[in-house]
């Protein structure tokens, strides 16, 4: 199976299969040299068990991983396919998990055209207006000033994808950044976006 990058559709779903299957087998390791170490000894009470429990803390943290991992599921077909099929040319980011030092902010879709920035959630957790702060203010932190809005109505995404789409983009003044050659100025809100994404 070909590793999804950050910001592609299914990305989630296959970051939490990734992350169990890594923690079984981190685990798996040191579970047999356990076996192994009692078998050959007769007894657990050996230097082979205790380096199979150091050999375990890496196994032990990766389990944590998958278990974040697990909180998030990948986004609908149907809003993928609505959304590939309303954005034209304009740049997506598909089920971005943004975080702050205050909270965790799921954004299903977020399409990027010039200055403007328009996301859809279906969490009933995430607050919109305050991961659209979040994002402008990470964005600004990098010296690029955007407008983003994310809805959390669906119909209203798709028409304001529609609008983005449709309109030419406003023309943002651009000189290449030095930290990210050969890259456009929206490739680069997208790069600095799936950045901050889990």
């Amino acid at each position: 199976m070909k590793k999804l990058l950050k910001g592609t559709y299914g990305y989630l779903n296959q970051n939490k299969k990734r992350a169990w299957v890594k923690a079984f087998l981190m685990l798996l390791v040191p579970f047999l040299i356990l076996i192994a170490g009692w078998a050959v000894n007769k007894t657990r009470l050996n230097p082979v068990t205790v380096a199979a429990v150091v050999l375990s803390l890496p196994g032990c943290n990766q389990v944590v991983h998958a278990i974040i991992a697990s909180r998030y599921r990948s986004i609908d077909s149907a809003l993928y396919e609505e959304t590939e099929a309303a954005r034209g040319d304009c740049l997506a980011l598909y089920e971005s998990v943004l975080t702050s030092y205050e909270e965790t902010f799921t954004v299903d879709c977020l399409v990027i055209s010039g200055r403007d920035i328009a996301g859809y959630t279906s969490d009933p957790k995430t607050n919109g207006d305050r991961a659209g702060e979040h994002i402008k203010k990470m964005l600004r932190a990098n010296s690029y000033k955007q407008n983003v809005k994310i809805f959390t109505e669906k119909k209203a995404f798709l028409e304001r994808v529609r609008g983005l789409a449709e309109r030419t983009p406003e023309e943002v003044p651009f000189k290449e950044d030095d930290r990210y050659p050969g890259l456009g100025r929206d490739e680069i809100i997208q790069y600095l976006i799936m950045a901050i994404s889990l």
